[in-house]
């Protein structure tokens, strides 16, 4: 097949499966984010009571939603703040259809090189999701914990890597992971034979 329609014959697959599996990769991605959620929450007044997938304000979208607590010292002892952040399942499943479809499309000189490319992209698509989805979940957190403190306009660092993601900046850098990970497994080179398990 020529490159370039091997290219749009995986767009095509990608988005339909982007539209069909995308609750269905939410749900089953929740365990992940709740782990990475409650991960960056600790040493910051939040308390994360939930991660889950409902529908959204108007009934009529799916979203992955994260319900927490925000307190304006972590000592306090009751919550000054109850926030609810909200990304649409369509958003959640960007990273992963983009990150696994370079990965599979991208021209590999054997098998082994495009499992050892597989194999190297599994930390490093873990780290896009910490850096796109889960933060976006962590987002109104952030900000109210800006507004307890009195800085009712602030711009904190979260809201800017936020504008940064939905500016395409979360393509760029998924694109650019995928790419780590192509060049990085073209550095290691095949996988030894003496790697794969002998016969008995």
């Amino acid at each position: 097949m020529r490159p370039e329609f091997r290219w749009a014959f995986a767009a095509v697959v990608a988005l339909g499966v982007g539209v069909t599996c995308a609750e269905p990769y939410a749900r089953l991605a929740v365990p992940y984010y709740r782990g990475i959620v409650r991960l960056i929450a600790t040493g910051h007044p939040w308390e994360v009571l939930s991660v889950e997938v409902g529908p959204g304000k108007s009934n009529l979208r799916i979203e992955l939603q994260v319900r927490a607590y925000v307190r304006r010292l972590r000592e306090d002892l009751r919550p000054s703040a109850k926030v609810i952040g909200r990304v649409q399942v369509g958003e959640v499943i960007e990273t992963p259809i983009v990150f696994w479809t370079l990965l599979l499309v991208w021209p590999a000189r054997s098998i082994r090189q495009r499992l050892t490319r597989l194999l190297v992209g599994v930390p490093i698509f873990f780290g896009l999701e910490a850096m796109t989805t889960a933060t976006q979940l962590i987002l109104p957190m952030a900000q109210a914990s800006a507004i307890l403190a009195g800085d009712n306009d602030a711009v904190t660092g979260w809201d800017l890597w936020s504008r940064f993601l939905e500016a395409g900046g979360q393509f760029v850098l998924i694109c650019g992971g995928a790419m780590m990970a192509v060049s990085i497994a073209q550095r290691m080179g095949p996988v030894s034979a003496d790697c794969l398990p002998r016969p008995a």
